[in-house]
């Protein structure tokens, strides 16, 4: 999963949108039920930069192009207006402006920089609480160990999610825009949250069980005795999500999906990801000692 996501954004990236880039966007409605296509006919004779169109789940439309005034807005309007109430084959009857946001580049690039920052913070912050929490654990880990080990299991998930979210953009159309930054941060807490569940387990069997036991058992144990809570917990925001993502409408299924693929891959990473790895890193630090 991890190789599949890293080629796809090698090869498809990730679309920025308004947010990131600058631009703006207009949500059009009408009275019935209109095809992008024939939007697009509509407004050919404006050439507006960079135009895109987009059908929403509610009589409407989003347009976005590259950061027009508001007079261009109204031209689009106006326009609109002209070609399709007026025509006699046409069922539309009113043309009614939702909403318009416009974002300047240096604005755009101001977010990109933030969101980097919030993502770094966020994931040294994690670092920090899990090392704190778990500075009692018993050997043979270590608190940092344990750090390491969820670092890696949300790295793992970063880059799933990424790799999903450019692939959404290049076969339907999405653009990353702050939904991104939101769903990434909240993806990185609902992981954590996942996996020091299952670390709280591994602490408390380590401190109750006899040291003859192999570490794997202990850890196995610890993960299957965690297991329900997890699933249950993970499958209940899923069944929201998918609601969300069938009946939320056009302007946030970027974000649900986002959220969809991340909270699965945390629930699977916290699981199958971090577990392994504590005992990957102790079996390093052992044959690091049989060569010394």
């Amino acid at each position: 999963m991890i190789a599949a996501s890293i080629v796809a954004l090698v090869i498809y990236g990730i679309k920025p949108g308004a947010d990131f880039t600058g631009g703006t966007l207009v949500e059009v409605g009408f009275n019935n039920n209109i095809k992008a296509s024939d939007i697009q006919e509509s407004l050919k004779d404006l050439n507006l930069p960079s135009l895109s169109i987009a059908n929403t789940a509610r009589n409407s439309v989003l347009i976005k192009t590259a950061p027009i005034d508001r007079g261009e807005i109204d031209s689009i309007l106006v326009t609109l207006r002209a070609n399709l109430t007026q025509n006699p084959d046409s069922s539309i009857t009113h043309v009614t402006e939702k909403q318009a946001q416009t974002v300047g580049p240096s604005v755009g690039a101001n977010l990109a920089r933030r969101a980097i920052i919030a993502v770094s913070l966020a994931v040294i912050a994690i670092v920090l609480y899990v090392a704190w929490s778990f500075r009692h654990v018993q050997k043979p880990f270590t608190s940092w160990s344990m750090s390491a080990a969820t670092i890696i299991a949300l790295v793992h998930d970063i880059i799933f999610t990424l790799g999903f979210v450019s692939v959404i953009n290049h076969f339907y159309g999405f653009e990353a825009n702050s939904y991104l930054l939101v769903a990434l941060l909240t993806v990185l807490g609902f992981s954590v949250h996942d996996t020091i569940v299952v670390f709280d387990r591994i602490r408390e069997n380590l401190l109750h069980t006899s040291r003859h036991i192999a570490l794997e058992s202990i850890i196995n144990d610890s993960v299957n005795q965690t297991l329900a809570r997890s699933l249950n917990t993970s499958l209940t925001v899923i069944l929201v999500l998918l609601a969300l993502a069938s009946i939320g409408g056009a302007t946030i299924r970027p974000f649900v999906l986002t959220l969809l693929a991340g909270i699965a891959i945390g629930t699977y990473s916290s699981i199958f990801v971090a577990s392994p790895a504590l005992v990957t890193w102790h079996h390093i630090k052992e044959r690091k000692r049989g060569v010394r």
